[in-house]
C-alpha cells in the first residue's frame, strides 16, 4: 500500500505539473535517441534513393519523368525535391550518413516537443502519457535510423497541428500545405481540417483558407517542376 500510495502521489504530482512533465519527458528522451543514434547501426533503405532522385534536379533536370533512384521514379511532390536537395547539399551528396543522422536527430526532438505542447496545451490525456510518446520504436527509426522522408513531412504536420489549436489558421494552413508538398499522405487530414476551419470561420473563411493551401501547391514549390505532356 506504500508504494502504491507514493506512486499515486506521483502521478497526481505529475498532472499538476504537466508542462514540467513535458519538459522532463523530452529532456529524457533527447538523452535516449542520442544513445540510439551512437550505439544502434544506421539502415539503409531509402535515404540513397531519395539522394539520386534529387541529383537530377540539382543537376538542372525539371522533369519528373527522367528523375529516377535506386528504388524506381521519384513519385514524391515538390516540397520533397527541394528539402531533400538541401539535406544532400550539407551532406557531402548525401554520403555523410553521421551529420544526416543528427540533423534528423534535431528534427526528431523539434517534433517531439511540438508533439508534447500539442498534448499539454489539449489536457485530454493524463500526465503520465507523456512518456509514452518516447517509448515508439518505429518513429525512433523513422527519424534517427531511416531517414525517411515522414519525419519531415509529420513535423510539419504537427506544427500546423500546434499552430491551429491558437486558431492561427492562416500559418497552420501554410505549413499543413508544406507537409502535403513533402508526402502526400498528409492529405488524409484535409478532411478534419476542413471540418475545423467550417467551424471556426465559416464557408467563406473557409474556401479561403483552402485556395491558399492550392496556391502553395501550385506555387511553390511545384511550379519548377514540370509532368511530361500527356
Amino acid at each position: 500500500q506504500t508504494i502504491v500510495g507514493f506512486v499515486q502521489a506521483v502521478v497526481r504530482e505529475f498532472e499538476e505539473r504537466r508542462a514540467l512533465g513535458a519538459v522532463f519527458v523530452f529532456l529524457l528522451d533527447a538523452v535516449f535517441t542520442g544513445i540510439i543514434v551512437k550505439k544502434v547501426p544506421y539502415t539503409e533503405i531509402d535515404w540513397v534513393a531519395y539522394m539520386e532522385e534529387v541529383e537530377g534536379v540539382m543537376g538542372g533536370e525539371y522533369d519528373y519523368s527522367k528523375l529516377k533512384g535506386q528504388t524506381g521514379p521519384l513519385v514524391y511532390p515538390g516540397g520533397f525535391v527541394w528539402i531533400f536537395a538541401m539535406l544532400r547539399h550539407v551532406t557531402d551528396h548525401g554520403t555523410n550518413i553521421a551529420h544526416a543522422q543528427l540533423i534528423f536527430y534535431a528534427l526528431y526532438l523539434l517534433n517531439l516537443a511540438i508533439v508534447l505542447c500539442i498534448y499539454v496545451r489539449a489536457k485530454l490525456t493524463p500526465a503520465w502519457a507523456l512518456a509514452l510518446l518516447m517509448l515508439s520504436k518505429r518513429v525512433h527509426s523513422i527519424f534517427v535510423l531511416r531517414m525517411f522522408n515522414d519525419g519531415v513531412a509529420m513535423l510539419l504536420l504537427h506544427a500546423a497541428l500546434l499552430l491551429f489549436s491558437f486558431r492561427r489558421w492562416g500559418f497552420g494552413c501554410t505549413l499543413f500545405s508544406l507537409a502535403v508538398s513533402v508526402k502526400m499522405n498528409v492529405m488524409l487530414f484535409s478532411f478534419p481540417l476542413l471540418y475545423l476551419l467550417l467551424a471556426d470561420v465559416g464557408i467563406s473563411g473557409a474556401v479561403l483558407h483552402i485556395a491558399w493551401c492550392a496556391l502553395i501547391q501550385a506555387r511553390c514549390p511545384l511550379s519548377s517542376l514540370s509532368l511530361p505532356p500527356s
